[in-house]
């Protein structure tokens, strides 16, 4: 093993560099108040290689759920983007806790949160063609 190393595609190293770089953008608070349910919801665009981020609040522990609600422009039914959730970094990047590299429409993260702010991040996992895809996606709280 000695003088051994992986080598990881160029492609796949953009995408994780550019995750670890993206801008976050304005916070959306989640709270749940009265009702059982909170949701917010987010759209952007990825491009080839690209990655868009949200932020969001949530102000107790709940179980949250990211779901990939949209893709356009109608892509392949086997197309797929990157999908994940984690943490705002100092510097404003997504340091991103859990991923789905093939998320299709309708595709989710789910798990408990505690109170804090954290983020969502969708990227190119590969399939994302010359035209940029917009999307639109949804976290859910209860």
């Amino acid at each position: 093993m000695k003088g051994e190393f992986v080598m990881l595609s160029t492609s796949r190293v953009a995408v994780l560099g550019a995750i670890l770089l993206a801008a976050c953008g304005a916070i959306t608070t989640l709270s749940s108040g009265t009702n059982s349910k909170v949701a917010a919801r987010f759209a952007g665009s990825v491009e080839r290689e690209g990655v868009s981020a949200h932020n969001f609040t949530i102000d107790h522990e709940a179980s949250v759920e990211v779901t990939l609600t949209g893709l356009r422009p109608a892509p392949a039914p086997t197309t797929k983007i990157g999908m994940g959730l984690g943490t705002p970094t100092a510097a404003g990047n997504c340091a991103l806790v859990d991923a789905v590299d093939s998320t299709e429409i309708s595709g989710t993260i789910a798990g408990t949160l505690k109170k804090g702010t954290y983020c969502v991040a969708l990227y190119d996992s590969g399939d994302v063609a010359a035209e940029p895809l917009d999307y639109s996606v949804s976290v859910t709280t209860e």
